[in-house]
Order: C-alpha cells, then structure tokens, then sequence
C-alpha cells in the first residue's frame, strides 16, 4: 500500500507520517530531507547558494556520487532543517535530475514494502496511483511560528518572508510543482492537533 501526504511545508506532514508509520508499522519516507541532503552534500564541497548557478559542473558530480540512506537522514535531521541548507535544498529541488533520482529510489522501496510518503509532489508526480491521498495546508503565521519553535529563532517575521517565499518556488517551479491532486483529501492543520489528524486519517484508511 502507498498513502501520499503531500502540502506546504510546516504543515505537519513528517509528524504525521511518523504517528502513522508507527500506528500502521509502514515505512516512512520524507522527500523534504532528501532534497537538503543533497545541498547538504553540496555545501560539504563548498558550494553554496550564492554559487550555486556557476558551480554547475561541480553540481552534477557531487550529485552523481550521492548516496541515498534513510537512516543517515533521520540522524542528521537537525543539520538538514538549518536555514542554509534549506536555502540550497530549495535550489535543488528545481534540478530534474535529482527529481528523476530520488522519483526512481523511492518507487524501487514500493516495490518491497508499505511506505507513506510525503513531499509536495507525491500524489500528482511520484504516485499518482497512490492508495490513499492527503494535502496540508494551514495558516502563514501559525507555520512561521512553528518554524521558528523548531530553529530556536525569535525573527518571527523574517522567518513568514522565508515561509512566503518558499510557496511561491513550490508553486510555480516549473518542474513538478505543488499543487493538490485532484482526489487528494484535504486537512487544514491550522486547529488540529497532531491526534485529531491522526484519527482523521486512519479513519478515511481503514473505512
């Protein structure tokens, strides 16, 4: 079985996907760090987002050399959700090669297993087919604060500019954008605690 959880970032999504991972005993994939893991890798070799578009051939062989593990994200988990690298992890996510990459690693998991993956391009690019399909999507200010409880960051306001500006390249990125598939049920994450979502769910999964 593939449940799909796409949305905005700051939704839930990974806390979710955790709950019922454990609730359903699926694997859990979050595409998010996967695409920081590989600016990661890039800021390793000195390439930054300042660089980033003269470095193009620096790009591809770091790229080239990535190596997928699941395990390896979870640990680095913090370092992964820092502002630099979801600043570079950003850039990333336009590269249709690491797209196609990640696209063709988790579909060969699907193969083996129940997984749940979440993204922003799952249920409209990656599994269309999907079982069972999800979209979060809450309020600006109540995903900046969140944010900003996650970093340990008080700019409030410079962290809803970075919220804006990171929906607007999901939206409008020209290669798999964000946007609801259309069978996809759609959760406002804004009032809803993490159980009242979970319930929710399991509820639409096991009817």
């Amino acid at each position: 079985m593939i449940i799909a959880i796409d949305g905005y970032s700051c939704t839930g999504k990974s806390t979710m996907a955790n709950l019922l991972a454990q609730e359903l005993k699926f694997k859990q994939i979050n595409t998010g760090l996967m695409y920081r893991y590989f600016g990661f890798k890039l800021l390793q070799n000195s390439i930054t987002s300042k660089n980033f578009t003269s470095k193009e051939r620096d790009i591809k062989r770091v790229i080239s050399d990535v190596k997928i593990n699941l395990d390896e994200l979870e640990k680095n988990i913090l370092i992964l959700k820092e502002k630099n690298v979801s600043e570079i992890g950003k850039l990333i996510a336009k590269d249709p090669y690491v797209r196609d990459k990640i696209g063709s690693y988790i579909n060969a998991i699907s193969l083996n297993t129940n997984i749940i993956v979440e993204g922003r391009d799952i249920g409209t690019t990656v599994f269309p087919n999907a079982d069972y399909k999800f979209f979060f999507f809450a309020n600006d200010e109540i995903r900046a604060k969140r944010l900003c409880e996650e970093r340990g960051n008080t700019d409030f306001e410079e962290t809803l500019k970075e919220i804006r500006e990171r929906d607007n390249d999901d939206i409008t990125r020209e290669n798999s954008p964000l946007k609801k598939s259309k069978n996809a049920i759609e959760i406002d994450t804004s009032i809803k605690n993490k159980m009242e979502i979970l319930k929710q769910i399991l509820n639409v999964i096991k009817r």
